[in-house]
């Protein structure tokens, strides 16, 4: 049902008639992001064309011709591609970003420019198999024609769209990406220091521990150029890092103390803090559980 209503999406079966094709250039089209916004915009009718490095179209070029202008670069380049390019962009067209921070691109948009401004972060991959149910996440800055549009084609692409400042997009986003991300680096950090060698631990494995394994394993297949930036450049990741640390070391003495009642109160106050979710994380968890065993039992008998 997913992939049927994704090839619909794709052929624009939720796109108005009446809505026009746009000139879109993606700079920085030629990375995992770009190609993926490129297949996005082009399923819609969007005439797009990739600006980079390489391509014979050249960025400033595409910036000053198109209908909508995206910039998709990393991270640490974004603000001076955008001082670069914004002054070029037509008064009547379409800046936006996807970059995984946005206080700081949409001051440098709405300074750099006088056309219309939308900041997005899309919260996929480049490698998703479908755009169905994916989150993106949508900072209005000026224009509301373009605001609408912008709305319009992530919707009739299957996305499910989120809406909040710039400040409060970094703020969750601290919480989402910086927290989990570091979270997931200190336990590879913790396991690559144990003195047990990782083939070793996966012969005691627990679904659950495998399942975590996974996920940590997922994370250091990819690159610290993401990582790092996404961590390092959020206005708010002292804050929750610092968190972090004390939680750590709070449940840290208490474990050496041997304290089971402040143990107990720990679980009661975090389970409180969770409420019904922990309900849906059970269902939901087992789930990936008994696939994730069906499959290693299956890979064990071949």
């Amino acid at each position: 049902m997913l992939m049927s209503r994704e090839r619909q999406a794709s052929l624009r079966a939720e796109v108005p008639l009446d809505v026009e094709s746009k000139t879109v250039a993606i700079i920085g089209g030629e990375g995992g992001m770009g190609r993926s916004l490129n297949t996005l915009f082009s399923d819609l009718g969007h005439d797009v064309s990739s600006a980079d490095l390489q391509t014979p179209l050249r960025p400033a070029d595409a910036a000053a011709a198109a209908d909508v202008v995206i910039i998709s670069v990393p991270i640490r380049e974004t603000r001076g591609v955008i001082e670069q390019l914004g002054p070029l962009v037509r008064k009547e067209a379409l800046l936006m970003d996807v970059t995984s921070i946005k206080t700081d691109p949409m001051a440098a948009m709405l300074a750099s420019t006088e056309a219309s401004v939308v900041g997005t972060h899309p919260m996929f991959g480049p490698g998703v198999n479908t755009f169905q149910g994916q989150r993106v996440v949508i900072c209005p800055g000026r224009g509301d024609a373009w605001l609408d549009w912008a709305r319009q084609m992530f919707t009739a692409r299957g996305l499910v769209i989120s809406e909040a400042t710039p400040d409060k997009h970094d703020s969750m986003m601290a919480i989402v990406q910086v927290l989990h991300h570091f979270k997931t680096q200190v336990l590879g950090m913790a396991l690559s220091r144990s003195g047990a060698s990782l083939e070793e631990t996966l012969h005691f494995t627990s679904p659950a521990y495998l399942l975590e394994t996974y996920v940590t394993g997922r994370h250091f297949a990819q690159s610290p150029d993401l990582y790092g930036p996404i961590e390092m450049l959020n206005p708010d990741s002292n804050r929750v890092i610092e968190t972090f640390c004390k939680a750590a070391a709070d449940l840290a003495d208490i474990v050496a103390a041997g304290d089971q009642e402040a143990f107990n109160q720990v679980f009661a106050d975090v389970r409180a803090f969770f409420g019904e979710f922990t309900d849906e994380a059970l269902e939901q968890s087992g789930f990936l559980i008994d696939r994730l065993v069906e499959l290693s039992a299956g890979r064990s008998s071949t």
